[in-house]
């Protein structure tokens, strides 16, 4: 179906007159004729019915509306492109969150709004098996990169300084403990780390969940001076990974908002506890190169506070932006 033949048929549902409308649109009346002609056999229905005064069909009439519908988001649409072709476009690429919690779900009502309000800008996440988020960053894959830190500011200092990155935090929880409905842990009344020392903690190998495995693995060395007890297992997904619960005395250290995902809730015999000890906290980061060049990353941060300060259900021990230390 042709464009053409749908505003040919506008035209003439507006004059009922073949003649007319032939003129108005620059072309002969036989030509017209068999444009609609061609339309009603394409269409399999009758639009017009052709007698001394022309009538339109109930079937033309409904049509109608559908084609003058179609003709303005035709028009708007190329209006659009050929805006967007006369636009120096920038392409925004970032890193692609690899576990549903609190950092996706701001990021993601973050690139939704963003792509509604910078319709010039090409926005796209990107991942790569086996590659860090911060080598992705170096490498020019990635504009935004995403990291997670358990109170370290002084190291993000350090990382900062020595490869030329800006590191901007968006959320800091603190840490739960996800674990068997009988374990000893679940009755304490206060949840310290030094409680989980001697604890075997469930983590995952893969690579995607270095960011935590080492930010836990520096959580206990600074503030506790040893090394905790890792269970690594390898799997293929994270899901795979948070159903492996056959050790009771195991226990997996999540953010709050993991350990209420429907994926843990729905697992019998299991329960999670938010570790009552200040330093037990996880800080999400973007990462961005500091010698970036994009104005599109700017307008980004910006659409990030606008939907952690509107878009996003506030919850206690957990601070945003301003108010992370």
């Amino acid at each position: 179906m042709k464009i053409e033949s749908l505003y040919e048929f506008i035209v003439l549902t507006h004059y009922l007159n073949f003649t007319t409308a032939a003129n108005n649109l620059n072309m002969s009346q036989p030509t017209l004729s068999k444009h609609i002609s061609e339309l009603e056999q394409e269409l399999d229905v009758e639009l017009i019915t052709r007698s001394k005064d022309l009538e339109m069909t109930a079937a033309g009439a409904a049509f109608l509306k559908d084609a003058i519908q179609i003709h303005h988001l035709y028009k708007d649409s190329v209006k659009r492109v050929r805006d967007i072709a006369r636009q120096d476009i920038e392409t925004l690429t970032i890193q692609e969150p690899y576990i549903v919690d609190l950092m996706s779900e701001i990021l993601f009502k973050s690139v939704s709004r963003f792509k509604l309000a910078n319709p010039y800008i090409m926005t796209k996440y990107y991942t790569e098996r086996g590659r860090k988020s911060i080598e992705l960053l170096e490498q020019g894959k990635i504009d935004i990169a995403m990291v997670i830190d358990c109170n370290a500011a002084d190291r993000i200092d350090k990382v900062s300084e020595k490869k030329g990155l800006i590191f901007y935090p968006v959320i800091q929880e603190q840490l739960c403990v996800w674990l068997h409905e009988d374990h000893p842990l679940v009755s304490k009344e206060a949840l310290m780390l030094e409680d989980l020392v001697h604890v075997p903690i469930n983590m995952t190998s893969t690579r995607s969940f270095d960011p935590m495995r080492f930010a836990i693995l520096d959580l206990f060395s600074r503030t506790l001076g040893v090394r905790p007890n890792l269970q690594t297992y390898s799997s293929e997904t994270l899901n795979e990974f948070f159903m492996n619960t056959h050790d009771r005395n195991a226990i997996f250290l999540v953010s709050p908002a993991v350990a209420a995902s429907p994926l843990l809730s729905m697992q019998r015999h299991m329960t999670s506890r938010l570790i009552d000890d200040e330093r037990a906290r996880i800080t999400s980061y973007l990462v961005l190169r500091e010698d970036y060049q994009k104005k599109a990353i700017d307008q980004f941060l910006e659409t990030v506070e606008l939907v952690v300060s509107t878009d996003i259900e506030h919850h206690d021990k957990v601070a945003y932006l301003e108010e992370i230390e």
